[in-house]
């Protein structure tokens, strides 16, 4: 499947929209925490007095170390989609988007660079897309919903050949 430079750029610009319209400004308070008294005129440091402790602290009780999984991966979520990318290689981009419910995307990018993976599934779809050793690719999988599962795998042979097997 070869994309031209024309419909690469419609669909980056696409996604570029996409991104922009889902992002707000983000605002943040300063950090800066005063630890001079800027009326004071001495070069000495001050003391400064501290509160005294209301209840005595609690002794050191070593705890034994484990695995605690973050808050998206320690439940399911609730519509069943899942999508993950593995990437070895440099300055690819992937995007992955699931509307519906049941979708399953697995994108991998091995020893690549400069591509980029588009993935859009409208529920109950089921997408393994790899690119290996590839380089400048943009590969974009659109599947409607109920579509039929996708296994994909795009190689650059040692010979200089693009393989791309369905």
């Amino acid at each position: 499947m070869y994309i031209t430079l024309k419909h690469r750029r419609l669909l980056l610009g696409a996604l570029a929209g996409v991104v922009l319209a889902a992002t707000s400004p983000a605002l943040a308070e300063t950090a800066y925490i005063a630890q001079v008294n800027p009326k004071s005129s001495s070069a000495a440091p001050m003391a400064v007095s501290q509160p005294p402790q209301i209840a005595p602290a609690a002794p050191y009780a070593p705890r034994p170390m484990s695995f605690v999984p973050t808050p998206e991966t320690a439940t399911p979520a609730r519509n069943g989609n899942f999508a993950q990318t593995i990437q070895v290689g440099n300055s690819n981009q992937v995007f992955q988007s699931q509307a519906g419910g049941n979708n399953v995307s697995n994108v991998g990018v091995w020893g690549g660079k400069n591509n980029d993976i588009g993935v859009w599934q409208g529920g109950g779809d089921r997408s393994n897309v790899n690119l290996i050793n590839t380089q400048g690719l943009a590969v974009a999988v659109i599947q409607p919903p109920g579509s039929a599962p996708l296994n994909m795998l795009i190689a650059r042979l040692p010979n200089g050949g693009l393989l791309i097997k369905r």
